[in-house]
This record gives C-alpha cells, sequence and structure tokens, in this order.
C-alpha cells in the first residue's frame, strides 16, 4: 500500500465489497486528498494500515475487524460503518467488538438505515450513498486532527444532518 505523492491525506484501506458506498467514500476521500485501497476479500487485517473504513455489514469488514481486535497492532484510526438492525444480538455483538477495539485503537462507529428506504423520523428521507460518504470522510478527518488510540465512540447517521446541514 502506498501514498500518491501528489496528495495531501492519509491513505485510508476500506474493507468493504465495492458498492454504490465504497465507491462515493473512494470519490469523497479523493477529492480530500486521501488515496484509498479497497479490500474485498476477507484476508483479515493487515498488519500496513493506519487509516480504516471497516463496513462491519460485509465478510471482509467483520473478518478485519475481528482480526485486528484479537491481536496487538500499531495504533490505528478506525471508521466502523454498519446498517442498523432488527437483530438486537448482532448490533450488541458488533458494539462489543468496536468497544473491544477502542481499547487500543481509535474507533468511531457510524450505524446508518438501509439504502433506499425511507428514514423515520426525518420525513421520510432516503439515504444516499454519497451522503454517508460525506459523513464517513469527516469523521476520518476528525480522527486525523483530534483524537488518538485509544478511543471509541458510537452514534448514527442521519441523512440531511451531515457537515453543512443543522
Amino acid at each position: 500500500m502506498t501514498t500518491d505523492l501528489h496528495l495531501s491525506g492519509p491513505t485510508v484501506t476500506m474493507f468493504g465489497t465495492r458498492d454504490a458506498l465504497d465507491a462515493a467514500l473512494s470519490d469523497e476521500l479523493g477529492r480530500r486528498g486521501c488515496a484509498t485501497h479497497v479490500v474485498t476479500t476477507p484476508m483479515g487485517w493487515l498488519s500496513s494500515v493506519t487509516n480504516a473504513v471497516i463496513r462491519l455489514d460485509t465478510v471482509s469488514g467483520d473478518r478485519a475487524m475481528a482480526d485486528l481486535t484479537s491481536q496487538r497492532m500499531p495504533a490505528t484510526h478506525v471508521v466502523a460503518v454498519c446498517a442498523t438492525s432488527d437483530d438486537e444480538g448482532l448490533v450488541a455483538r458488533l458494539d462489543e467488538l468496536c468497544r473491544q477495539c477502542g481499547d487500543q485503537h481509535d474507533v468511531s462507529v457510524i450505524w446508518h438505515s438501509p439504502f433506499g428506504l425511507p428514514t423515520e423520523g426525518l420525513d421520510g428521507a432516503i439515504l444516499r450513498a454519497s451522503d454517508l460518504a460525506t459523513t464517513i470522510a469527516d469523521e476520518i478527518g476528525l480522527q486525523e486532527a483530534w483524537t488518538s488510540a485509544p478511543s471509541y465512540s458510537s452514534k448514527t447517521f442521519e441523512p440531511g444532518r451531515h457537515r453543512g446541514h443543522p
């Protein structure tokens, strides 16, 4: 993994699926001067990663988070992203995994509603990949500027309430 010399931001490794969210996030991070590296196979954690977006609802992301949590690794900035679920056991398991990871790393979790479905509480707003990508990129910027490991935070993304919106 290398960083292009003309870019000013870090290389961000994205553990996901190369879907609409990964494409939107790669575009958004590129606009902000970051290089991206996408991992779509369940190969676990890569020891050279210092900044990551882990899609917990993907096989590669779930495996990467489990590996990062179970091994001693240098401090890493991680934004974990996952669709909300009615399965309380699954949500509790993922939240606990992220909390454990936050014992050694800088972990921010962003929960979001499924794509293309109306969001409760916001006049039925539809979640778009580009809106969530902006919020994830904002979080990466906050981690780079203000936080250091270990830490843990969690929030729920609401469409229309990302950077530049009330």
